[in-house]
This record gives structure tokens, sequence and C-alpha cells, in this order.
């Protein structure tokens, strides 16, 4: 696949129609509450335009058909994703970045959460205080590579190039850094434990799809082998995908002062 961006095509173009994508899957990912339905529809139905428009693979085509036929019930889609993700970041399937990268201490496990956070604050972005999540999970990556591409596709159409060069170097720095390190392996076990559920289907997508975007970029994939690694961070330190989570108290007590 040619090296992004392409010689030839609308830029503009090419850069909104690589946001569906992500954001669908941004969505997906997210706890499913009240806004959820409304939203998934629009995507839904907009998924195989625009993995036309940025000639996605037919691995990546193939994937999406099975996902755009998924009309999950809100209520069954709750359940599964408790089931899958749970309430804590060692869940099942975990979707934090910093859970697979083997940071066995504190200070390497936040360095790369704050990491994660500088690219964000590099472009005026930050997590809103009812976000209610780390800025290391899945969603909050690929919603933040969906702006970058609405961002590309906006200083496109105006013809500001240096802030169509950043946002491009932005997205495959962010791409070979951060996602394509460990998405195929999260792809990879939630595939296997949510098997022909909507999770399943969500996981084959996400997987082909950035696969798609490393050739794209000429990123390589991470290892779709890869196990999480050790995790030092507190349940207490962590936000979950909750619909109550950004409403939690305190904890008055951490586990390191517990004598029990």
């Amino acid at each position: 696949m040619a090296t992004y961006p392409p010689d030839t095509g609308d830029p503009a173009e090419l850069a909104l129609a690589r946001a569906v994508p992500y954001r669908l899957a941004s969505l997906a990912l997210r706890h499913p509450g009240a806004g959820w339905p409304k939203e998934w529809p629009a995507l839904r139905a907009g998924l195989p335009v625009a993995l036309d428009a940025c000639g996605a693979g037919q691995n990546v085509r193939r994937a999406a058909r099975e996902l755009a036929r998924s009309v999950p019930d809100p209520h069954a889609l709750l359940d599964e994703h408790r089931l899958h993700f749970g309430h804590t970041p060692r869940a099942a399937s975990t979707p934090y970045e910093t859970e697979w990268s083997g940071a066995a201490g504190n200070l390497l496990q936040y360095h790369q959460l704050s990491d994660v956070s500088a690219f964000y604050k590099a472009f005026g972005l930050g997590l809103a205080r009812e976000c209610g999540e780390r800025e290391d999970h899945l969603s909050i990556e690929l919603g933040f590579l969906h702006f970058l591409c609405v961002k590309e596709a906006w200083a496109a159409e105006r013809g500001l190039d240096d802030l169509v060069t950043r946002t491009v170097d932005a997205q495959r720095t962010f791409l070979a850094e951060h996602l394509a390190t460990w998405v195929p392996a999260f792809c990879a076990g939630l595939g296997r434990t949510a098997g022909g559920g909507f999770y399943g289907r969500l996981a084959r997508f996400l997987a082909t799809w950035v696969v798609d975007e490393c050739g794209r970029f000429e990123v390589p994939p991470g290892d779709p082998g890869l196990e999480p690694g050790a995790s030092s961070v507190r349940i207490e330190d962590c936000c979950v995908s909750c619909d109550r989570a950004a409403s939690c108290p305190t904890p008055a007590i951490s586990a390191g002062d517990s004598d029990g």
C-alpha cells in the first residue's frame, strides 16, 4: 500500500473517510450509555462508504460487513460489555494500553500515561471531568485519531500545508508508538472471549483496520500474541468504563494503607 498521504486524489476526502472507522470503533468500545443507540446506526451505515473512499483492503471490508449487520439490543450490549471489560483495569479484555506495556513499576507506567496525555495536549485536548476514563483507554485513543483525521481534512481544505504535515506526522507517530503496539493483541484476546458476539465482530474489524492503517503509514503492527504485563496502577487511581465512574467518591483509604 502506498505511503500516506497519497500524491493523487482529494486529501481532505481521504482524511474524512479514515475518520469514520476510528469514530465507530471509539463509540463501540465506550460504555453503552443512553446516547449509544442514537449514534450507532448512522456510523454503521456510513462505514462501507468510508472504507470505499479510503481504499481499505478486502479483509477490512469483509470484517466491516460482518460488523455492520450488528443491531445490538442496548440492554444485552450492556451485559456483554460488563462481561468482557468488567469494572477494573485488569478485566478479561483490558482496554488500557499501559496494561499491555509490561511496565512493572509506577514510574514507567505513569510515564507512559503522561506520554499519551502529551499527544492530546499538543493539540489542545484533555479529558473532561465527566469522562470517567484514563487517557490510555482504547476508546479515548481511537477518538484522538478520529480527531486528527478531521483536523487533517480541515487543514487540507484550507490549504494549510504545515498543519496537514503536523497532523499526519502525529497520526503516524501515535500509531507507531501507541495504538499499533498493543491493539492487535487486544483484538486477538477479545476475539477469543467474545466469539461471535458484537464485541467479537468489533475485534475482528478493529484488528484488520489497524493493520490496514499500519500499511498506509508504513508502521509495523504489534505482535497479536502479546500478553498484558504486570500492572502497578492501583484500582483506586483508575476510572473505568462504568456509567457511574465519574461520580465515584474518592476512597478514604488505599490498598497500601490497609493492615488487612
